[in-house]
């Protein structure tokens, strides 16, 4: 199991049909076990998520395994890459 705990970032990275896989939400608690995706977090996030169901809001319940836990370290990591330009 990840490590996630209330407060901390992480990043979706599954979703039923994909609607709000890259956002990165706030993990606030567990909401309890689902029957095949196991423990169920309630999220938050700045942008708008949207759900299997077409719900869209800036707070949903997201199963663990789908949630990949941001170490505050990743966010000042530079990951962009520079290109040349093509001489036209």
């Amino acid at each position: 199991m990840n490590d996630l705990e209330p407060g901390c970032l992480a990043i979706i990275i599954e979703s039923v049909f994909g609607h709000s896989v890259g956002k990165i939400v706030q993990c606030i608690s567990i909401k309890g076990n689902h029957s095949e995706f196991g423990p169920v977090w309630s999220v938050r996030s700045q942008t708008e998520l949207v759900s299997e169901y077409g719900a869209k809001g800036h707070t949903m319940d997201v199963p663990a395994k789908w949630l990949k836990k941001i170490k505050p370290d990743d966010l000042n990591k530079d990951t962009s890459k520079p290109k040349e330009l093509e001489n036209i």
